[in-house]
């Protein structure tokens, strides 16, 4: 299909930009197939009504794509929106597109900058220019890219710039995850009011330790943050000493985070894990200690130099050292130092690995041994057990240690190439038909549990190490694995097997309803685009008067 583009070239920069031009023209080619697959939904027996769902045709065609290509739902949304935006509205873009002439990301940019476009005359007009100039185009930051589209957009409707001044006055908090470190950084708006309240209440948490707290005050005030989100009243204090009288963990507040982690992070915390509160209505068919697996006898090893063994710390030390001021990393003033001084002493300590494994938060990020290890000490700590070859529990809703099991191992939705928290639990054979056991029970993300249970086409196989097949309408096949099977593959050895009690129907959904939208989807984006549009009057105004010549 792309043969064209690429023959003739011989040299290596003649390959470069060949192969350069294939892949936008097949990025294309994907964004119109991704079009066409939408279209088909909308031609489908009954699409209009679904329009109304929670679940709509937009959302089951992104559960096709997500599950085709692995793609999260966010990814999937984006690639979509812009597919049907060079279909429907800038057809002439989308044919230079096709060529290979611009990248996807030019293209992803003037989808967001002409979004507001109503008047089709406009549109077409700028559709044509565009289409003229990026031809031509050539190398450009983002910001002059930026520029050159809203200064189009600007001539044929002032109305339709995107303008980010509100943008950024708009109160908000968004916080973003360092999953290497287990840090996360937060960024928050507030009015000056909250802002000051925010300000002194962290203060005052910060202050609710003793004196031999070893966290700096800057330290206890970024913790206090998290008492808030947790509920607290108050900071547990992290000197360990016995006669301490703020060291007690505060009540439970709102809000529970999940973290998995092994016996040998908690520490003197382990000693303390206590069991699930909850009595199971049936205890008999709760899960059960696995049997201890067979192990494959070890390979002889080969004759070979052995090679040093890392340095493996105390976790209690390194635990101790993330509170309080960081060491001093030289010994003298820096401007003392020559190059190789310099050199050796920053190479004289290379630091030490931890000796233990690393914990994961259940859909959110992993925490290094030593951050899990400080978490410990003021958490609440429970035993994880695998079910093993348990049987069946006889009730539709599974036990609470059985739904902490199924919540762990699969951590996030199981759905191909989605990373949402899991909100429902779901049985890959209905029940009655299946049971209620580890091997039938995956966790789900809201929108593909309406997918998987209510649209036609969509069927799942489940094996006992807690894979799952998906198939979707078209027949292609996708796996889903465990979240967890890279941390903690002790988490997905095999369950028992699936007895199954009869002929389940190919959609089990009688007496279901599906949720429904307040309004249509394409409804709610018309109506974002006409409130933007309306902020932008202010501006125009001005602009128009501005653009007035003084004589």
């Amino acid at each position: 299909m792309f043969d064209r583009l690429v023959s003739g070239t011989n040299t290596p920069g003649e390959r470069v930009r060949a192969y350069a031009r294939v892949e936008n023209a097949a990025c294309a080619a994907r964004l119109s197939a991704m079009a066409d697959l939408l279209e088909q939904a909308y031609a489908a027996s009954g699409s209009a009504e679904r329009e109304q769902w929670r679940c709509d045709n937009w959302s089951s065609v992104c559960a096709q794509i997500g599950a085709a290509q692995t793609l999260t739902s966010g990814m999937v949304n984006a690639l979509l929106t812009n597919a049907v935006i060079l279909r429907d509205r800038l057809p002439k873009v989308c044919a230079v597109f096709a060529e290979g002439l611009i990248t996807y990301l030019l293209v992803r940019t003037i989808c967001q900058r002409t979004a507001l476009l109503q008047d089709p005359a406009a549109l077409r007009a700028i559709d044509a220019e565009l289409a003229a100039q990026l031809r031509n185009w050539g190398a450009k930051s983002l910001s002059q890219t930026d520029a050159d589209i809203d200064a189009l957009v600007l001539r044929h409707d002032p109305y339709a710039v995107r303008r980010a001044e509100e943008a950024v006055h708009t109160t908000g908090v968004t916080v973003h995850t360092d999953g290497a470190t287990g840090v996360a950084h937060v960024d928050a708006t507030v009015n000056a009011t909250d802002g000051a309240a925010f300000d002194r209440r962290a203060t005052m948490l910060a202050r609710t330790v003793c004196d031999r707290d070893p966290r700096t005050l800057d330290q206890r005030r970024a913790a206090a943050l998290g008492a808030m989100g947790f509920g607290w009243d108050r900071l547990p204090c992290m000197c360990e000493e016995p006669d301490c009288d703020a060291a007690a963990r505060p009540a439970v507040g709102g809000v529970v985070i999940h973290v998995i982690a092994r016996q040998d992070v908690l520490g003197d915390a382990g000693n303390r894990a206590t069991e699930d509160p909850t009595p199971d209505p049936d205890p008999g068919a709760g899960p059960q200690t696995p049997p201890e697996p067979e192990r494959a006898p070890e390979p002889e090893p080969e004759a070979e130099t052995p090679t040093p063994a890392p340095r493996t710390g105390d976790l209690t030390a390194q635990r101790r050292a993330l509170a309080g001021t960081s060491p001093r990393r030289l010994s003298k003033p820096l401007r003392e130092y020559t190059l190789t001084q310099l050199i050796t002493e920053l190479n004289a300590d290379p630091g030490e690995f931890s000796p233990a494994s690393p914990g994961i938060v259940i859909g959110g990020p992993v925490l290094p041994a030593a951050v899990v290890a400080q978490l410990a000490l003021s958490a609440t700590v429970k035993t994880l057990v695998h079910p093993g070859q348990a049987p069946p529990e006889p009730r539709y809703r599974p036990s609470r240690a059985l739904a902490d099991f199924v919540r762990a191992r699969d951590l996030t939705c199981r759905h191909p190439g989605c990373t949402r928290p899991i909100d429902d639990l779901d049985h890959t054979i209905p029940y009655p038909w299946g049971p209620t056991c580890a091997s039938n029970l995956a966790g789900y993300c809201r929108q593909h549990h309406l997918v998987k249970t209510f649209w036609p086409g969509w069927s799942t196989v489940q094996y006992p190490d807690g894979a799952i097949v998906f198939t979707d309408p078209d027949g292609q096949t996708s796996t889903s694995y465990p979240g967890s099977r890279a941390l903690f593959p002790e988490l997905s050895e095999p369950t028992a097997p699936v007895p199954v009690c009869g002929t389940p129907p190919p959609k089990h959904s009688a007496g279901l309803t599906m949720p429904r939208r307040r309004i249509t989807r394409a409804e709610a984006r018309r109506q974002r685009i006409d409130a933007e549009r309306q902020r932008n009057a202010p501006w125009v105004k001005q602009y128009l008067r501005d653009s007035i010549p003084p004589f």
